[in-house]
């Protein structure tokens, strides 16, 4: 297919794409607190939640940057409109639930942290699924190529 025979996209397209973006962004912002300025993060935890926090298995924060990076490489190809966006979504979703699964249900996170440190990590999980449903929306209306 020829640049000049591609499906025009809808305005919300680049919107969603964009706030996709963004989003991972922030979770490349996250990561690197992590591993950087932990300690800076967790001044208002209490003393259970900075122990919890302090015994985060190191591949956990392997399977965080498999998330974000392939998040991030999935909204790049979003945005210029390629293919390759579902599988990098799918591999972000799937290294997202397995990093949430692990840090709030095994690792006693919801025991820790309370019903509202829930809330950030389902948001993660939900909108990770929906970048995945959003670039096989894409591909069925023949945005990507």
């Amino acid at each position: 297919m020829s640049e000049s025979d591609r499906t025009r996209v809808p305005g919300w397209f680049w919107l969603v794409a964009a706030v996709a973006l963004l989003w991972n962004l922030m979770g490349c912002g996250v990561l690197l607190s992590e591993i950087f300025a932990k300690e800076a993060m967790m001044e208002s935890f209490t003393e259970a939640q900075k122990e919890w926090s302090r015994s985060t298995p190191t591949w956990i924060y392997l399977v965080f940057a498999i998330s974000v990076i392939t998040g991030l490489a999935g909204c790049v190809s979003l945005l210029v409109r390629k293919l390759a966006a579902i599988p990098l979504f799918a591999i972000s979703c799937i290294a997202v639930i397995i990093q949430m699964t692990y840090t709030m249900l095994i690792d006693r996170g919801l025991q820790v942290m309370g019903p509202s440190g829930a809330v950030m990590p389902l948001l993660v999980v939900v909108l990770s699924i929906v970048w995945v449903l959003f670039a096989r929306f894409c591909k069925g209306r023949h945005w990507l190529v």
